[in-house]
């Protein structure tokens, strides 16, 4: 049982101890600044994208060892819900006890944002899978 676990988990994990790393145990001063404007402030592009690619990883990992064959429930629950859970959890982090952080309500919309976007390319994926099965059953 510990295995299978092990076998879901530790590319998320590997993701999740990165994510940790830079939103809180990087000083802010030592951030670099990006030179583009956006409409929308780098960092929260960044916090969306850390949270695509967790979510992303998490969910292709689980469709993929299961070629395609998934329950949508966990799929939901293990890779968006979780990953959600885990951004507002660095954020009270960096509120509480990383001073020279702050949790921040935006950073964590942006977490979950990032997170839900990951479904629609895990359904993707999970139909290329399934079509690719049924292609090779064809021939």
């Amino acid at each position: 049982m510990l295995k299978r676990i092990f076998k879901y988990s530790w590319p998320p994990a590997i993701i999740a101890i990165i994510i940790f790393y830079l939103c809180c145990l990087i000083p802010t001063q030592e951030i670099p600044e990006v030179g583009i404007d956006f409409f929308i402030p780098t960092d929260k592009i960044v916090h969306f994208l850390m949270y695509l690619g967790l979510a992303g990883v998490a969910s292709f990992n689980y469709i993929y060892d299961k070629n395609g064959h998934i329950i949508i429930l966990k799929l939901i629950l293990f890779a968006v819900l979780i990953p959600i859970i885990y951004g507002g959890f660095i954020e009270i982090l960096q509120a509480k006890y990383f001073p020279e952080r702050s949790g921040d309500w935006y950073d964590f919309l942006a977490d979950v944002l990032g997170a839900l976007s990951s479904l629609p390319f895990s359904l993707w994926f999970r139909s290329f899978l399934l079509n690719r099965q049924l292609n090779d059953q064809e021939i």
